[in-house]
């Protein structure tokens, strides 16, 4: 199989889940949750629309969102713990942030399962926002077993994965929303749940997946959606020692991706990769920045020395260097990265309007 051709550089962020400043609604975004309670887009539409036209405003293109997370909501499972469908809320949730998206010129690349999805001991408080009421559960194992059963995989495919791509692939329930789609990524941060990548292989993560199995339900999945629609599939590797591994044609990874978080006080953690081009780094299909810090040297975690490089230093070497884009962490600013600088932003699509949203060129 060729090389995938290089697309044009796509400017993009990561949302990648909504905010109201108090509560995080880490998998909450879409469909019913394990509380008990609904607290998705179509819950919050206001707030989801401002943030879209904020995003659309700065100049982004799309927008890399987070859909199932650690399988807190929006699927259904049985008493076995495998998937058997999606909630009712789950679609009309997406079909309203896929309306909104495009209403702004935004696409949306979605992103299914976050690796939290294989870890134990999930346990989290959160607040109810209508009522205030301080709600607890707990996924004491994880869906680890999902992914790591083959029954699992299979009713994962069967019952969610492919009613979500054929319901806006050719033909589909809502095709007319399917343009607003730019990718679907099955999992993000893989590496920290193969078994084989002992050096990344997270303490979290009592049953790790052979890449055999992980890889396997990979390219079932892209096959998917390489029937079924026109949008590019990709992974979000954590590491870019592992970016190898999806390169493999049988895999159908369209677009790679890798995420970097260089720290000078742990080099060999996370390779620095500011400077250097995709080519050089013999990779031959194209590559996606997917994830890097917005604001790294006025917010990160303690004990994080960052490179010198600022967020429009990114984004001028990505765009001049041949990647597929650069998308900085996060618009949503929940953790100790923080909210991505309006001003840099703004700079930089004044300097390149020809690869930013209309809306910003317009002035909106």
């Amino acid at each position: 199989m060729l090389p995938s051709p290089r697309p044009l550089f796509v400017h993009g962020c990561n949302y990648p889940w909504s905010t109201d400043g108090t509560v995080v609604y880490y998998g909450l975004d879409f469909g019913e949750n394990v509380w008990g309670s609904h607290l998705g887009v179509t819950s919050r539409l206001p707030a989801i629309a401002r943030d879209l036209e904020a995003m659309a405003a700065l100049g982004f293109t799309a927008v890399r969102w987070f859909v199932f997370c650690d399988g807190r909501a929006g699927i259904v499972f049985d008493d076995r713990g495998r998937p058997t469908g999606l909630d009712d809320h789950f679609f009309p949730d997406l079909d309203a942030a896929l309306s909104l998206a495009a209403g702004v010129g935004l696409r949306l690349c979605l992103v299914l399962l976050d690796h939290h999805w294989m870890f134990r001991g999930v346990r989290q408080v959160i607040a109810d926002p209508i009522s205030g009421d301080l709600l607890e559960a707990a996924l004491p194992s994880g869906r680890a077993r999902v992914l790591r059963e083959a029954a699992g995989r299979e009713a994962l495919l069967t019952h969610v994965l492919e009613p979500l791509v054929t319901r806006y692939g050719h033909g589909g329930a809502r095709s007319d929303l399917g343009a607003a789609i730019f990718a679907w990524e099955l999992m993000n941060e893989p590496d920290f749940v193969v078994e084989e990548w002992e050096q990344d292989l997270s303490s979290h993560v009592a049953e790790p997946i052979r890449f055999a199995e992980l890889g396997e339900l990979v390219g079932r999945f892209n096959a998917l959606v390489h029937r079924r629609s026109d949008a590019l599939t990709t992974i979000g590797s954590a590491r870019l020692r592992n970016l190898w591994a999806w390169e493999n044609p049988a895999l159908g990874v369209d677009l790679l991706q890798v995420h970097s978080y260089p720290n000078l006080n742990k080099p060999k953690q996370d390779v620095d990769m500011f400077g250097q081009r995709p080519d050089e780094l013999g990779i031959f299909r194209p590559l996606l920045l997917g994830e890097f810090p917005g604001d790294p040297l006025e917010q990160h975690p303690l004990g994080v020395r960052p490179p010198e490089w600022g967020l429009e230093d990114y984004l001028e070497w990505a765009l001049s260097s041949g990647f597929a884009g650069a998308w900085p962490w996060s618009f949503s600013g929940t953790d100790q990265y923080g909210r991505l600088r309006a001003e840099q932003l703004k700079a930089f699509a004044g300097r390149h309007p020809a690869v930013v949203n209309a809306r910003f060129r317009r002035g909106l």
